[in-house]
């Protein structure tokens, strides 16, 4: 079995567990955060609880194990990843597909990025490193997501749909086909979007419309 370590200790660092642990493949080692106490518990499961290492400065053997970000928000996990890759190069990042997702023919998923539970993900479609696709989202064919972009829980996207790096895709978001998002930009929950996106930008509504810059 592979040894994993988990790369923050909050609320979504629990979901991630829950997909590693499912697919009796990895055997956790436990949870790496610098803002919480060394050895403080972590309850993930009532029967189940793991210690926080540390920070990522104590990392020990990091050639034998490999990790995953449990962090949902984009700026984050891009934080965390070029933390570690600076202290230790060559760091093995893992890609964490749920057993209870479905990844059709032709499907590209980069190392570091988590595919939450009754995900599907269609043919032709590149998901780039450490993105993040949650529950139940519907991502069509050919799509392109670019590094460290992230879904909110049941978001639909069309065909060739491009989502810049570090863009978010809000809960129950929708994309029409052949639509570009821009870079560091976030689509708001339950929006329509019609239109292509700026960079650096919040859009909200149906149809979606730019509210400002971020």
């Amino acid at each position: 079995m592979k040894k994993i370590l988990i790369f923050g200790s909050g609320v979504h660092s629990k979901v991630v567990f829950s997909e590693i642990i499912q697919l009796k493949k990895y055997l956790i080692l436990g949870f790496v955060d610098d803002f919480s106490d060394k050895g403080k518990v972590i309850e993930v499961f009532k029967n189940k609880k793991y210690k926080n290492l540390g920070k990522i400065g104590n990392i020990k053997n990091y050639k034998k194990i490999c990790g995953v970000i449990g962090v949902g928000e984009n700026y984050i996990r891009k934080k965390i990843s070029e933390e570690v890759n600076n202290k230790f190069k060559e760091f093995k990042w893992e890609t964490i597909v749920s057993k209870n997702s479905t990844i059709n023919g032709n499907v590209i998923i980069g190392k570091g990025s988590v595919i939450i539970s009754n995900s599907v993900i269609n043919t032709g479609t590149k998901i780039e490193k450490h993105c993040l696709i949650n529950t139940s989202s519907s991502i069509d064919h050919d799509n392109y997501f670019e590094n460290f972009s992230s879904t909110g829980p049941g978001v639909i996207t069309g065909g060739n749909v491009t989502l810049g790096e570090m863009s978010h895709l809000a809960i129950g978001s929708i994309i029409k086909h052949q639509i570009n998002i821009g870079k560091n930009t976030i689509i708001g929950g339950n929006s329509f979007v019609n239109k292509n996106c700026d960079d650096n930008s919040i859009y909200y509504g149906v149809p979606a419309k730019k509210i400002r810059n971020r």
